[in-house]
């Protein structure tokens, strides 16, 4: 048998067939950017385009080695052409083409608030129709949405989310000098719709969708017709600064026989907040403080109407598919949803929008970047007169 196996391997034809070098692995992502490592052990230098395909412009061009990586800055949603070329002798060796089908794809609402939550959740589930993707989700108010979006795959902030193919972040990003981060979106969102934020970063057409909420009609809090008003928010510059305005309003409200519930979560009956609002307002039913935000929700369900400001109260009713009646000067007409009668700063000549030119100072609460402490502090919303309320409110009663 020995003597066998030695001939058999003496008459052995050599075929000369070559060494095949081991090939460079190329591995693309879009998390938070056009991502490209290139892995392996065949030393190589190559040139990396990263591109739009839509517009054909070349965004980031740069030369990487075997076992090294590129990403973009821009983490905002571009339609992305990845190209690879071998420097020795300038040969396409790589090329990649965005494409999110049946991948998976993390969404994160950056924004705890009530109002941006409720303006940008509803695009990731457009997203999903658009790319035909799985798209996971993260926001701070998981609960209001979960049961009514099966499509949806939810985790909470902060999750590690594996086997990604795209990760998107939505928010209002700024530099440290306050001018907005363009990394994250593609142009200043101040002068846009709140909703339009989402629609730039997830690369979508802007049509104002409102969210599904998983928020259940309880049946009516108290007998007979009512209107809720929410007058506080969370900035002096967001309030109706007409003194005396919303007593007016609600002595109206009185003759034609609506009670009024406020339901605000600054207390009624506090000096200081009450101040704000030109004194303690009487003929309301008085549900501030802490309640949920589902009771919340059931006692806009049942009213015949809404009064809000800038807020999230505001918001939440647009979302619910009440009728909105919104008074605002500090912010332009675009700026919250279009479904509502708003009530806007009456002339041009008189200043107004200054949410739209320059940022929030959260931390100053009579902020009013260009009139404070003048005589022409907070003008936008002095304004507006309790008839042009009460106008306003007569459009929606016949609506």
């Amino acid at each position: 048998m020995k003597q066998e196996l030695i001939h058999e391997y003496n008459t052995l034809t050599n075929l000369r067939i070559p060494v095949k070098e081991p090939q460079n692995v190329y591995n693309v992502n879009f998390i938070e950017g056009a991502f490209l490592e290139i892995a392996g052990n065949q030393k190589k230098d190559y040139r990396v385009i990263m591109s739009n395909l839509d517009t054909g412009k070349i965004i980031h061009n740069t030369v990487i080695s075997n076992n090294m990586w590129t990403r973009t800055n821009i983490k905002y949603y571009i339609n992305w052409y990845i190209r690879v070329f071998d420097l020795s002798n300038n040969k396409l060796v790589f090329e990649h083409k965005y494409n999110a089908a049946g991948k998976r794809v993390y969404i994160h609402l950056d924004s705890s608030a009530i109002g941006d939550t409720l303006a940008w959740f509803p695009y990731a589930l457009e997203f999903k129709k658009k790319h035909n993707c799985d798209v996971i989700i993260s926001t701070f108010k998981n609960s209001w949405f979960e049961n009514l979006y099966p499509e949806l795959e939810f985790v909470k902030p902060g999750s590690e989310v594996p086997n990604l193919y795209a990760m998107y972040g939505v928010g209002w990003y700024y530099n440290e000098d306050h001018t907005p981060d363009l990394s994250h979106v593609p142009r200043e969102f101040k002068p846009l719709p709140l909703q339009q934020t989402t629609t730039d970063i997830l690369g979508l057409e802007y049509i104002e969708v409102k969210p599904r909420l998983d928020f259940k009609d309880l049946g009516r809090p108290i007998d007979g017709k009512y209107v809720v008003i929410a007058p506080h928010a969370s900035a002096h510059a967001k309030y109706w600064n007409y003194p005396g305005g919303w007593q007016k309003v609600i002595d109206i409200l009185n003759q034609k026989g609506y009670k009024v519930m406020m339901i605000t979560h600054e207390p009624l009956n506090d000096e200081w907040h009450d101040s704000k609002l030109g004194g303690t307002l009487t003929g309301v039913i008085d549900k501030t403080g802490n309640f949920s935000l589902a009771e919340r929700a059931n006692d806009m369900m049942n009213a015949e109407f809404f009064i809000g400001i800038g807020s999230g109260l505001s918001w939440l009713n647009w979302a619910l598919g009440g009728k909105t009646i919104l008074i605002s000067g500090f912010s332009a007409p675009f700026s919250e949803f279009a479904d509502c009668e708003r009530i806007f700063t009456p002339s041009s000549s008189i200043c107004n929008s200054c949410f739209n030119k320059t940022r929030l100072d959260a931390g100053d609460w009579e902020w009013c970047p260009e009139h404070k402490n003048t005589d022409r502090h907070f003008e936008c919303t002095k304004s507006i007169t309790p008839n042009m309320v009460i106008e306003a409110i007569e459009r929606v009663r016949n609506s």
